[in-house]
């Protein structure tokens, strides 16, 4: 079961505005920071988010078909915000429970798997940017070779 298609616009026009200046702080709230993948505009969509070991999932609440999604996939990679802390993330796929549900905290289990959405995002840390806000971090000075 997944939200009807009608709250797709109403989200989109008044809650997500809304759930965007706090989704950040609040877990398991999120901000997926994407870019269109055809305007090429860069877009904040609050979500659930859940974060694993490798990574994060995300459950596709209102289908597989949703604009953000299909952008991360497109791109490849996007960042999530979560508890103020910005985390880059690549290889994106849309999967089933099944997949997904090693991945899920075991308290959420029972209640995503009855839930039944269509699918979940799973998304691998990128270990090549900084998490660190945003921020990247400091590189070590070469030694220098005095001549």
């Amino acid at each position: 079961m997944h939200i009807p298609y009608f709250m797709r616009r109403v989200n989109r026009v008044f809650t997500n505005p809304l759930l965007g200046t706090v989704a950040w702080l609040v877990p398991p709230m999120a901000i997926v920071h994407h870019v269109g993948r055809k305007s090429g505009h860069a877009y904040r969509t609050p979500v659930v988010a859940f974060r694993s070991r490798d990574g994060f999932v995300i459950p596709m609440t209102y289908g597989r078909d949703v604009d953000w999604a299909r952008n991360i996939v497109s791109a490849k990679r996007c960042e999530v915000t979560q508890l103020g802390r910005r985390v880059p993330l690549r290889n994106p796929r849309v999967v089933g429970f099944k997949a997904a549900a090693p991945f899920l905290p075991a308290i959420v289990r029972p209640t995503l798997r009855l839930a039944d959405f269509p699918g979940y995002v799973l998304l691998d840390l990128d270990t090549h940017k900084s998490d660190d806000g945003g921020k990247a971090r400091p590189r070590r000075k070469a030694p220098s070779r005095e001549s």
